[in-house]
């Protein structure tokens, strides 16, 4: 099989470690980031058919349950949220040789799941293999290729695949497999929108859609079939941004509150943060949510130079240049007063 030429991919030399991680194992757990979104949903999704149809015994399991507009993914394959009283899953976790981590480089981002693979990984029966998009990987994996030019981990998990057929000499796309990484490769761009989208991205689109993936369809299903308690969090949301300094930060906080009054879960509060940097003049959108634990989960959103995922790093979190997030192991209220300051302090020195 011939990999395309109509952009940068990682050669099969480059993606030899993992092929052989895959072809070597037998019994795989394949997992995402905790408040899973269509990039790391999609493309674990894809690969698990993969390697389903290579023979192998394949399980997904995530730390946190699949939102609603994801929800067709699990048609294509199943999909096992993991908790301590979940069986199934940590049977699948006992049984596994190897968990591929897709779109996450640290290991604290697989949440729950991360105690259970840190313990078989110490037992010396575990190999973990990591596949992402995010800058400044933790060293935790036997095998990781994370390469941030991508505009998705879905994008790099085509290049996968396409270098597998040439090892195996054998089809391993679908239309199933074409749909999911549509949806990977779709939502991480912002619908084909966002900077790295290069001409590479989408002639991968139409090749995808070649393959069976259905644009329209997908589009639909992901951002027209809203919730009407989402859509209530929407509404009380965009009545509660603030804009402050004279136009250059956009702010809001969800509380508990407001999402128990609508109905929402947190996964909701998703949608909400591209309307943070819809007002021309903003620089950074936050968008900080208290969590039902006590924590608090802030997301950042930027334009141009301004490199949200450095102001991340400060306080643990992490992510792209322009979209990144933290978790604040303490209140809103604290939250909201250290990060305000900090992101003042901060824009003025990426301004300067």
């Amino acid at each position: 099989m011939i990999v395309p030429q109509y952009g940068r991919t990682l050669s099969a030399e480059e993606w030899s470690p993992v092929i052989d991680a895959l072809l070597e194992g037998q019994h795989f757990v394949l997992t995402t980031h905790e408040n899973s979104d269509g990039d790391g949903l999609g493309s674990e999704v894809a690969l698990a058919r993969v390697l389903k149809a290579m023979g192998k015994e394949v399980a997904i399991v995530n730390p946190t349950e699949v939102p609603p507009n994801y929800q067709f993914l699990k048609k294509l394959y199943p999909i096992t949220l993991f908790d301590k009283k979940s069986e199934e899953a940590i049977q699948e976790l006992s049984l596994c040789d190897v968990v591929v981590l897709l779109d996450a480089n640290l290991h604290d981002r697989m949440g729950s799941l991360w105690p259970h693979v840190s313990f078989a990984k110490e037992l010396g029966a575990l190999k973990i293999v990591c596949v992402d998009h995010h800058l400044e990987p933790d060293d935790f994996t036997d095998v990781m290729v994370c390469e941030s030019y991508a505009s998705s981990t879905g994008e790099l998990v085509y290049g996968l695949i396409y270098a597998l057929q040439e090892r195996l000499g054998r089809e391993l796309f679908t239309p199933e497999v074409a749909e999911a990484l549509y949806v990977a490769v779709m939502t991480d761009t912002g619908s084909f929108r966002f900077p790295k989208t290069t001409p590479y991205v989408y002639q991968l689109a139409g090749d995808l859609v070649s393959k069976g993936a259905d644009a329209s369809e997908i589009y639909d299903r992901i951002y027209n079939s809203l919730t009407t308690s989402a859509l209530k969090l929407l509404g009380a949301a965009l009545s509660a941004i603030t804009i402050l300094d004279d136009g250059d930060i956009s702010w809001l906080f969800i509380s508990q509150d407001m999402i128990k009054a609508t109905g929402s879960k947190l996964f909701d509060t998703d949608l909400i943060i591209r309307y943070l940097l819809s007002v021309p003049s903003v620089r950074v959108a936050v968008l900080i949510v208290e969590m039902q634990d006590g924590r608090t989960k802030a997301s950042f959103r930027s334009r141009g130079r301004i490199y949200v995922n450095q102001f991340a790093k400060k306080y643990g979190g992490g992510g792209h240049m322009n979209a990144a997030g933290c978790l604040f192991q303490f209140s809103s209220d604290k939250a909201q007063m250290v990060l305000l300051e900090d992101l003042r302090l901060f824009l003025k020195n990426q301004i300067d």
